[in-house]
């Protein structure tokens, strides 16, 4: 199997670093992804003129492999230091995380608005069935999206039990983030970025001083995850009136629009084991995900690496053993 085949379930961090491991091996990889672009977590909305990122807001690199990744990015002019907390440089992306997400897609076959309805074992690989009633096969697949659904997408008693178990085991906690366009400048203090100690708010960024945005300020409010876990269900001007009141220190100019955005799987709760899932049987499969490789941007890229890895692993001893006398 000279050009084996991948499909990537998740055009996120982890589906995206797996997918250009891969190529750069020759293999011939197809990412699906439900969202009108590749990105993930790494979301950035525009509200009129303003451009806020409302899902991943920096990265940091502790591992030698996604500094070097991230450095060839800051010399590409794609992303920028924005502030240093315990040591570790902040990273913001020009134009918004997705916009990093863009890029990285640019030269990968990515199907977006593309939801998977479902995975099966195929002719010694896999099939995914999207909504719509297309499949698509592949001699391996990959599973990026959070561990509950992509548990959700594999027929029961179809790969080993201590994969369904690890994956079973995973839990996230909700996220709500409210975007809040003000009428001139916010009072987040310089460089844009605010903790609250106590409250429903974990944290608040002003956009327009990152430089993501223009122009007034627009706020990224993200709430606590005991706050969105009890509010998960409740309307959305509830919500949003609980989070503006807490950030009231905050806003040193009048709110003039806001949006509601409800992460049901933002952020794993603990991160242990392996760095990624992966069976042989019924045809090689890997899972990956923030859930795996930590709970940043960093462990989703080097989750999908590991992937990808292990892929490349599995397939070139499968040749070997066809192959060599």
């Amino acid at each position: 199997m000279v050009n084996p085949s991948c499909l990537i379930v998740g055009a996120g961090m982890s589906g995206l670093a797996c997918a250009s491991s891969l190529e750069s091996r020759g293999w011939r990889v197809l990412l699906l992804d439900k969202g009108r672009s590749a990105g993930g977590r790494m979301a950035t909305r525009r509200i009129g003129e303003s451009r806020l990122d409302h899902g991943a807001q920096f990265f940091t690199t502790r591992d030698a492999r996604f500094r070097e990744v991230a450095q060839q990015w800051e010399a590409s002019g794609w992303v920028a230091p924005w502030f240093s907390e315990g040591g570790h440089p902040r990273y913001w992306a020009k134009g918004g995380m997705n916009a990093l997400a863009k890029r990285l897609a640019v030269r990968l076959d990515v199907r977006t608005e593309c939801k998977t309805e479902r995975v099966e074992p195929a002719s010694g690989g896999w099939r995914v069935i999207a909504a719509d009633g297309e499949s698509f096969h592949a001699d391996a697949l990959v599973l990026t999206p959070p561990a509950p659904q992509s548990l959700a997408l594999l027929p029961s008693n179809c790969v080993p039990p201590e994969i369904t178990a690890s994956m079973g085991a995973v839990d996230f906690d909700p996220c709500f983030a409210l975007l809040a366009l003000l009428d001139g400048p916010g009072g987040v203090p310089t460089p844009g970025y605010a903790r609250q100690e106590s409250g429903p708010i974990e944290w608040i960024a002003d956009n327009t001083q990152k430089g993501v945005s223009t122009g007034p300020a627009a706020l990224t409010i993200h709430a606590r995850a005991d706050f969105s876990r009890a509010y998960l269900d409740a309307g959305q001007e509830e919500v949003a009136r609980l989070l503006l009141e807490a950030a009231t220190p905050w806003l040193a100019a009048p709110v003039t629009t806001w949006q509601l955005h409800r992460w049901r799987y933002a952020k794993p709760v603990a991160v242990n084991g392996p760095v990624c899932l992966f069976s042989k049987e019924p045809a090689p499969l890997a899972i990956a995900g923030d859930a795996f490789g930590g709970a940043r941007l960093e462990g989703a890229f080097l989750s999908g690496l590991e992937a990808a890895a292990r892929l490349i692993e599995a397939f070139h001893a499968t040749n070997c053993r066809l192959e060599c006398p």
